[in-house]
């Protein structure tokens, strides 16, 4: 073992080419000071060493003094010294080397640059669906969803909100719904800025095309204002529309639902109200209503092995799934030609359509109930025979459908009309209601029976009973009554219309609704919700075009 206060051997020093031994000589740690120099040697710049030639030697370990000439020596590895030399200048070698990491630099710029223009533009959000197959096309299973936040109703948010679910079965919702793909507005006229209008991509004039025929009129506001004028209609209409849709939206509910106790019926006519204006998925004032109603339903036939009911039982559940379904119907029809249909509403659709065929008795009507059984009933049958001429309008051809409707309008409404031509509510009454006859009328219209003795006798019945229409404390009979004649045209529209739309546009609240919450009759807690939404729908009659009519071009039976 080494004695550490023994002074080490002399080692073998010199350069690459060789060099004579050198005496003894003493070491010194780095930066000890020497006594022989009072200045620092210039070579120890750094911690570095540098031969006389320029060649950088490394890092000091220790310094070496010559004893025979009094040089500093520095050790710069195991057994090997050089004598100090002075650095050699920098200056060319330091230029050169900023100069080229300038130009590498400058080369980077350009590249990423010319890489950014020449890079086409990220594809558009796409409806994309996840789900693990199921050999059931029956098969439905709960799922979660995450809904889009509101948007204000008078604020077009510039982020996109996405809906999103997981589902595990062939009977499901979309994974990724864009809410906000290509807002781009159109030229509108009339100050119609934010309403109603149509998006680049989606039903403005350069893709008309995309929008079932029957429903263009619906899509712009020239062609809004238009159809309102050539049918009587007052140009205030269009505003107490878009003030009703305003109030509609203030009644969404968090899981995206309306109303208070009838979920499935009033999401249904709210959704009804905003397709009839247009407002699709791509609105930028309602898109997120229109969105997060129609998941809400469809997450309901999920849950509900296809009904769309608030799922509690009693007589509202018929009534409940044939709105909810006319709706989806009507938005499926408005959004497959565009490009950006909504995955697995077919699926939904196949089911609840399916539904409403088995619930038909063989005389072809509706009981309460989805069972088949029990006495048919005209309310009912109205609003479940309207869902399935909305079904058929989609061209998706969902089985039974046309036959049901043949059965309905040759054998069951000829079969409840009374003497004088009103319809009654079920077989067994004795006399018709005026309230019914307008649905009955409106059934013939959409499918088979207009101009048959039936038809005509109803007319008459109808004209007489409603010679001074009032809106009154019930919207139900006015909104079948409003497009009976309507679809019929001729003096028996333009009396009722004279009339009965300057009432109902003055019984607007300030708020956008119409009449008053708690107002007694059909729909309870959710009487107001209903029938303001019931009142739009009779407002959009003159450019609607129900696509439950054969009234336009484009909506013939297929």
């Amino acid at each position: 073992m080494e004695d550490p206060d023994q002074t080490p051997p002399a080692q073998s020093l010199g350069t690459e080419s060789g060099s004579t031994p050198l005496p003894p000589r003493k070491l010194r740690p780095p930066g000890e000071e020497n006594p022989e120099s009072e200045s620092e040697d210039p070579n120890a710049e750094g911690g570095h060493l540098y031969s006389a030639d320029g060649h950088d030697l490394g890092e000091a370990h220790e310094v070496l003094i010559d004893e025979r000439t009094g040089e500093r020596m520095f050790i710069v590895g195991e057994g090997e010294a050089v004598h100090a030399a002075e650095k050699p200048p920098a200056t060319k070698e330091k230029l050169s080397a900023v100069l080229m990491a300038v130009v590498i630099h400058l080369v980077i710029i350009v590249a990423l640059a010319s890489w950014y223009i020449s890079s086409p533009p990220p594809p558009p959000p796409q409806i994309s669906v996840s789900s693990i197959a199921n050999n059931s096309e029956s098969s439905m299973e709960n799922q979660t969803m995450k809904k889009v936040t509101q948007r204000s109703a008078s604020t077009v948010s510039s982020s996109q909100p996405v809906v999103s679910s997981t589902a595990f079965s062939n009977f499901a919702v979309p994974d990724t719904f864009d809410a906000n793909t290509n807002l781009t507005m159109v030229a509108m006229s009339d100050s119609d800025a934010g309403f109603g209008m149509s998006m680049s991509g989606f039903g403005d004039v350069s893709n008309m095309g995309a929008i079932p025929a029957g429903m263009q009129s619906r899509c712009s506001m020239s062609q809004r204002m238009k159809r309102l004028r050539e049918s009587g209609g007052e140009d205030r209409a269009e505003k107490a529309v878009r003030e009703g849709l305003e109030f509609i939206t203030t009644k969404q509910n968090k899981d995206g639902s309306f109303g208070e106790e009838f979920h499935a019926a009033m999401t249904g006519l709210a959704l009804l109200a905003y397709l009839g204006h247009c407002e699709t998925p791509e609105s930028p004032k309602f898109g997120d209503s229109v969105v997060n109603g129609a998941l809400f339903l469809m997450d309901r036939a999920l849950k509900n092995d296809g009904k769309l009911t608030n799922g509690k039982g009693g007589h509202h559940e018929a009534y409940e799934h044939a709105i909810a379904t006319y709706a989806l119907s009507e938005l499926y029809t408005m959004t497959k030609e565009s490009g950006k249909e909504i995955p697995r509403l077919e699926s939904v659709l196949k089911k609840s359509v399916g539904i409403v065929v088995d619930a038909q008795t063989k005389t072809g009507g509706w009981p309460y109930g989805f069972k088949a059984e029990g006495a048919e009933d005209m309310s009912v049958s109205g609003w479940m025979i309207q869902s399935l001429k909305a079904a058929h309008n989609t061209g998706r051809n969902f089985s039974g459908v046309e036959r049901a409707l043949d059965l309905a309008t040759e054998k069951y409404l000829p079969a409840i009309q009374d003497s004088e031509g009103a319809f009654k509510y079920n077989p067994d009454n004795a006399k018709g209601k005026p309230t019914l006859t307008g649905a009955a009328m409106l059934a013939m219209q959409i499918w088979k029976g207009k101009d048959t003795p039936q038809y005509n006798k109803a007319l008459a019945y109808l004209v007489k009973a409603y010679a001074n229409p009032s809106p009154g404390g019930n919207f139900y009979a006015p909104y079948y009554n409003t497009q009976a004649f309507f679809m019929h045209e001729g003096k028996e529209w333009e009396n009722y219309n004279k009339i009965f739309q300057p009432r109902l546009l003055d019984a607007q609240n300030e708020d956008g609704s119409w009449l008053s919450k708690g107002v007694g009759g059909q729909g309870g807690a959710d009487a107001q919700l209903m029938n303001t939404a019931w009142a739009i729908l009779m407002l959009e009659v003159y450019y609607r075009y129900l696509p439950t009519t054969d009234k336009v071009s484009g909506l013939e039976k297929r």
